[in-house]
């Protein structure tokens, strides 16, 4: 038995995060910009849900997944005023938006590495050197770099793979090479890069390097959690 519970408006509104300068509040504030007809109300109107609280935890703050198990809502008290923050399951959420029908969900793993830079003598002094592994990826229950797979079929039929993983890199240029390393090493160590008729979909939530993994042959395609859960969640086309 799964006890599922959904966000509520008043949950919704609570979460929304304003921002805005004090120029774009003087503006707003103006008597040019007051009545009916004017600007101020055509803006609160038209922009300031897409524009002022985009990131906002309910509007999916896509920044929050570099780790998915640290998504947190303010949920209001039955009965009450008080709030408090609980964890949103992504994974679960993402599988419904989806539809897919899971078939295993696995336990997750964490790991660590080391890294050291190519030091190709043929290559220029002044060269960008390649971001290598020192050594092995390690099994490490204390390793910052966190694993979790579904595997399932979506409701066209195809064979998909989902991975969610941490990115203690964050955005840095030198995080996203280490996160994607890492990302490219685990994916050869499970075998899926040569598991080319197991999955037709393969699902990853930050930018990655996976595609480039592919043989010739093969015909699985790579998807971003964000850009889907996004789509799915707020595309209302046919709604």
């Amino acid at each position: 038995m799964k006890v599922i519970r959904l966000e509520s408006y008043e949950d919704t509104l609570n979460n929304l995060e304003l921002r805005r300068t004090e120029a774009q509040q003087s503006l707003l504030d103006s008597p040019q910009a007051q009545g009916a007809d004017g600007f101020r109300e055509q803006y609160l109107l038209r922009y300031m849900l897409d524009v002022e609280t985009r990131g906002s935890q309910s509007l999916l703050n896509v920044a929050a997944f570099m780790d998915p198990t640290a998504y947190r809502l303010k949920v209001k008290r039955p009965g009450s005023d008080e709030s408090r923050e609980v964890n949103v399951d992504l994974l679960e959420t993402f599988n419904w938006l989806v539809g897919l029908k899971v078939d295993h969900i696995a336990a997750p793993r964490t790991y660590s590495a080391a890294f050291r830079r190519d030091d190709d003598p043929d290559l220029p002094a002044d060269a960008p050197r390649r971001l290598l592994l020192d050594g092995r990826l390690k099994e490490d229950p204390e390793g910052p770099w966190w694993f979790r797979t579904v595997t399932g079929t979506t409701p066209d039929g195809r064979r998909t793979l989902v991975i969610w993983r941490k990115r203690p890199g964050g955005e840095t240029p030198e995080g996203i090479e280490r996160d994607n390393l890492v990302l490219d090493e685990w994916f050869r160590k499970q075998g899926y890069s040569s598991k080319d008729s197991e999955f037709d979909l393969i699902y990853v939530n930050g930018d990655n390097n996976l595609e480039n993994l592919k043989a010739p042959d093969d015909t699985w395609k790579v998807r971003l959690i964000e850009e889907d859960f996004f789509r799915l969640m707020f595309d209302t086309e046919g709604v």
